[in-house]
């Protein structure tokens, strides 16, 4: 249950020199500048960034090769929940040269991973939309799957455990430095009214790789489900399984329950 892809694969040995090479690098900035946002907890904003990139991506490099890189905290907010509005959720804001070193690390993690996941996982990936996820859910209610187990995970972001999802990523990842630097990012912690709070587990909402890692993390249940014959269709955290009967769908929910208890998640 604990494996990412139905079968052995082999592994990447070497990927940290992919990872900080200038070129991607360069990529990463670029991705980020794109992509905006307000500045980390050393409150330097795409802009200031902008104005001295060519320098700050050069020590980055070096910083990165030389193994010295030390991410900082990330700056928690807090923001409505998108189905709850008078609830809040905590999003974690990293620091931009850190939100560059997560999309070059990014750039070069999704490409093995993404042909793993399995077809029912739609968020955050390459070429998938709500439209295509909306799509598979109405063809299933249309083929006769008319019992519904709707649900999404308790605190998923904050209860991810960093050592089951390092172990998930060296499944197919056996550089220790990439993983390091994953454990690195995992381990930063946050600043919260100033004071710096640690992260003992959970992937911030708001990185740049945290949809990714979280869909690696997923990836065992998504399989387990659907090996079972559940029709599961899943957008980060939440999901939906579609029945035929009553008793299909109240076996499905006692499945995910304990699936997802071995993942040291809840409902």
């Amino acid at each position: 249950m604990g494996e990412i892809g139905a079968t052995k694969r082999t592994k990447v040995h070497s990927l940290i020199d992919k990872v900080y090479s200038k070129t991607n690098l360069m990529m990463a900035w670029d991705k980020v500048k794109a992509n905006q946002g307000t500045g980390g907890i050393d409150k330097v904003s795409i802009e200031s960034f902008d104005k001295v990139a060519e320098e700050e991506l050069e020590k980055l490099y070096k910083e990165l090769k030389e193994d010295i890189y030390k991410p900082l905290p990330v700056r928690r907010v807090y923001i409505p929940k998108r189905d709850k509005p008078d609830e809040k959720r905590p999003l974690g804001i990293p620091a931009i040269r850190d939100r560059i070193c997560q999309q070059a690390l990014k750039n070069r993690l999704e490409p093995i991973f993404e042909p793993e996941f399995n077809d029912c996982s739609f968020g955050y990936r390459p070429g998938r939309s709500p439209h295509d996820a909306m799509r598979k859910i109405w063809l299933e209610l249309m083929a006769g799957y008319h019992w519904i187990v709707d649900a999404d995970l308790k605190d998923y972001f904050g209860s991810v455990s960093h050592k089951k999802l390092i172990d998930m990523v060296a499944e197919r990842v056996s550089d220790g430095r990439v993983l390091g630097l994953i454990r690195q990012m995992l381990k930063a912690g946050y600043v919260e009214k100033g004071k710096r709070l640690p992260t003992p587990k959970g992937t911030p909402q708001g990185g740049v790789i945290s949809p990714l890692l979280s869909n690696i993390y997923l990836t065992p249940f998504d399989n387990e489900m659907t090996r079972r014959g559940y029709h599961l269709t899943r957008w980060a955290d939440d999901w939906t399984v579609l029945c035929r009967t009553k008793a299909e769908a109240y076996n499905a929910l006692r499945d995910a329950t304990r699936i997802l208890k071995d993942l040291g998640l809840n409902l």
